[in-house]
């Protein structure tokens, strides 16, 4: 198993985008009082706020890949070549970028999060050659872009990593989460790597952890997108908020497949509307 050296960058160029909301109670001596304002990171160009991206353009869209494996962002082949990276700076401040492995040469088959707005609907066309694809048409409450994780600790010895760009902690609120359909290709049928999790009664789960500005734990959340055979095959809500303040999570998954190198499930999902408190 490959170790990588666990850092964290507070340089990313380019951005994520919001929506903003206000959550009000009653004020005993009259009126109502905000008690928290959510901005939203929604991946959609609309709503970009951050000015150019690493690649020296904007837009959310500019960040997608293609073709979805095998492309010049996610897979350089240029070992001086830049990271792959996005960074919400201006809204919820939210950013990633890929950890190069041992060689340095910023592979995402090493663990990532990446821009996609790529669907296959089609279960059976569900490879690795479609890894940045969902089941469903759009991302999640109609938009088009969204993001993908891949990444398992069991197969590389860490999980890719989400931090704030302002120095300040925050709560996470909540995600949308659904698995891609590569995923769920394999959790229904199988595939060559792996074993049909409904036929198996198997589980694949999401894994997060939030960390304070000092490194510290400050708590574990789970979500299963397939438990005991049982899979969702649609965006659903994640609650992000008992980690509490945090200034980086790991986002990680793990199930009941495994072998010798880990995780045999592809370790993908797609999260998009990711809700932060301020």
């Amino acid at each position: 198993m490959k170790k990588q050296v666990l850092f964290i960058s507070a340089a990313f160029v380019c951005a994520m985008a919001a929506l903003t909301s206000c959550s009000k109670v009653d004020n005993p001596s009259g009126g109502d009082v905000s008690v928290k304002t959510l901005r939203v990171l929604t991946f959609e160009d609309a709503d970009w706020k951050a000015g150019t991206n690493y690649l020296g353009k904007q837009y959310w869209s500019t960040l997608i890949d293609y073709p979805q494996y095998g492309g010049s962002m996610l897979a350089p082949t240029d070992y001086d070549a830049v990271a792959y990276r996005w960074s919400d700076d201006g809204n919820t401040f939210l950013a990633h970028e890929i950890i190069a492995d041992m060689y340095g040469d910023n592979q995402y088959y090493y663990g990532g999060h990446a821009i996609s707005n790529y669907s296959e609907l089609d279960l059976s066309k569900g490879d690795y050659m479609s890894q940045l694809a969902i089941p469903v048409a759009t991302g999640h409450n109609g938009s088009k872009n969204f993001c993908v994780h891949f990444g398992s600790s069991t197969m590389m010895g860490i999980a890719p990593i989400v931090y704030f760009t302002d120095g300040v902690e925050h709560v996470i609120d909540h995600m949308y989460v659904i698995p891609t359909t590569y995923t769920l290709n394999s959790i229904v049928n199988g595939d060559y790597y792996s074993k049909s999790l409904v036929s198996q009664k198997g589980s694949l789960w999401i894994t997060v952890t939030g960390y304070d500005a000092k490194g510290n734990e400050t708590g574990t959340v789970k979500f299963d997108l397939c438990k005991d055979g049982a899979y969702i095959s649609d965006w659903t809500k994640f609650d992000l908020s008992p980690l509490g303040k945090v200034a980086f999570i790991t986002v990680d998954m793990d199930g009941t497949d495994k072998g010798n190198w880990g995780l045999n499930t592809p370790a993908y999902f797609a999260y998009d509307d990711v809700a932060v408190q301020f």
